[in-house]
């Protein structure tokens, strides 16, 4: 199923080069940032989540200054890890004002120039 999930990605994921925090709309903590991309991510967390379930999160991305962006989610997929007690968890971005499409973008392309270094 996950091969399946990986060959329709909109775009390639990267890991993020330091912790990257998910958070539900209260800001509470909900899991980490796996990989990311324009369309989607992982994230692995505590709790399980419903399969085509719609929420709004927040992304703390580590850039200077420190950015916080809202995105309108849904669930991909969830199942539990491999190697932990956590779920894995894919989301795609549904609904990304364009301010924080920036700096998303802008994250991204820290992430891809840092890799190439």
């Amino acid at each position: 199923m996950l091969s399946d999930m990986k060959n329709q990605r909109i775009s390639p994921r990267l890991k993020p080069r330091q912790p990257t925090t998910c958070r539900d709309q209260t800001s509470r903590p909900i899991g980490r940032v796996m990989n990311l991309s324009e369309s989607g991510f992982m994230l692995m967390s505590k709790e399980p989540a419903q399969v085509n379930d719609s929420r709004i999160m927040k992304l703390d991305l580590p850039l200077t200054p420190n950015h916080q962006i809202t995105i309108s989610g849904e669930i991909i997929w969830c199942q539990q890890s491999s190697f932990s007690e956590e779920y894995g968890i894919g989301i795609q971005i549904i609904n990304i004002d364009d301010l924080a499409r920036v700096a998303l973008n802008r994250y991204l392309k820290e992430i891809t120039n840092a890799s190439a270094a």
